[in-house]
């Protein structure tokens, strides 16, 4: 009983499966591929760097006099103008000795003057022999001591006058102020840890480095001799809208002999501060323009062994395997040095699903813009609805 139904039930599947089955065919589906036109026209050679930007200008600000720190009139990583003042140490000794030098110089020009006087009153008595001539010699040789006791207490009133001005500490440059770790309340002296009281780097200008092999040395030295400047284009990885361009403005005499690098720099604008010291960027250098230079995209080659081909399209649609001798590879561009021609068609993405020459192709539809469903989502939703 439970055989028969077996064979109750399966009998009918058999029956519709050999009415439905589909005859073989000879003609192969043609294959989805996308394709690209090869081009010629001026085309620039560059060389990339791994490049780190770097301040042309960096002052260490140290305490020049010593005393207790009283104010900091900053915020740490604020841009400071050149001429700011940042510091001030405690001024009232400073201000005291000021106050005590310029006593010295009126007391040094009240006796000048006492000795001024001596000497004229006594001039006319040596001639009538009132008073000795040694004597008047000693009161001249006073007022001598007296005018240079006033230009000793001028230096003594100026180096006061200097100290003082040494306890307001200012920006001797514009640029952007680092952290600083001398609080007030802080005893600073020329000389200790506690002198240098921060760091101000100039980050406009910025100067970005980079580090040519030596071996590349003869196409630099070229433009050297022609008196050619090279362009660069600073970028940084992974930011867009970041771009700068600038020349080669420093190629080192000597070439570093760990590393066989050639030490370069090139200094930019930098208006926003986006770049910062010591922050990784990727340097661009134009070496020199192709004229009428075959390129196609470097995805479109397939190597096999030592050999470089494309996939040649023809007026049917059906491809076929093309030899092809690359000058070189620049990016994602490929500069062919021979076979192909200007206005060829070839195969650009797809190049794996072609398995033999004659293949038939066909231009596969451009991508779906990003957050589009796929197909079998969009028809799902369409069925729920209906069904609603």
């Amino acid at each position: 009983m439970i055989r028969w139904t077996m064979i109750a039930v399966m009998a009918p599947a058999s029956l519709w499966g050999c009415a439905e089955t589909p005859q073989p065919t000879n003609e192969t589906p043609p294959v989805a591929v996308t394709t690209t036109t090869v081009t010629s026209g001026d085309f620039e050679v560059k060389r990339v760097y791994p490049a780190i930007a770097s301040s042309p200008w960096q002052v260490e600000v140290v305490a020049r006099v010593d005393g207790w720190l009283d104010k900091r009139l900053f915020d740490q990583g604020d841009q400071v103008e050149a001429g700011q003042l940042l510091f001030v140490i405690q001024q009232r000794e400073y201000e005291a000795d000021v106050a005590s030098a310029e006593a010295a110089l009126q007391s040094a020009v009240a006796q000048a003057e006492l000795a001024e006087i001596i000497v004229e009153r006594n001039a006319p008595l040596v001639a009538t022999g009132a008073v000795a001539a040694e004597t008047f010699d000693q009161y001249e040789a006073n007022l001598a001591v007296a005018r240079a006791s006033i230009r000793t207490a001028e230096a003594q009133l100026v180096q006061a006058r200097l100290q003082l001005e040494y306890t307001e500490i200012r920006a001797p440059i514009a640029g952007r102020i680092g952290a600083s770790s001398i609080d007030p309340g802080t005893y600073v002296a020329p000389g200790s840890t506690a002198a240098t009281l921060c760091t101000i780097v100039t980050t406009n200008p910025i100067r970005v480095n980079f580090a040519p092999a030596a071996n590349e040395f003869p196409e630099y030295l070229s433009k050297i001799v022609s008196g050619g400047k090279m362009a660069v284009e600073v970028s940084i990885p992974r930011q867009d809208g970041w771009k700068r361009d600038g020349k080669v403005s420093f190629i080192d005499n000597t070439a570093n002999p760990d590393t066989s690098l050639i030490r370069m720099w090139t200094d930019l604008e930098n208006n926003g501060h986006q770049l910062l010291p010591g922050q990784y960027c990727e340097a661009t250098v134009t070496m020199s323009e192709l004229d009428d230079a075959l390129t196609i995209p470097s995805k479109a080659l397939v190597q096999v062994a030592s050999d470089v081909y494309v996939w040649l399209v023809d007026s049917n649609d059906t491809v076929k395997e093309t030899k092809v001798e690359v000058d070189f590879i620049q990016g994602e561009d490929a500069v062919i040095k021979s076979g192909l021609r200007s206005g060829d068609r070839i195969v650009l993405e797809g190049v794996s699903k072609i398995r033999f020459n004659g293949t038939k192709i066909t231009e596969a539809p451009p991508p779906a813009p990003p957050g589009t469903p796929p197909p079998a989502a969009t028809s799902s939703a369409s069925s729920s609805t209906s069904s609603q």
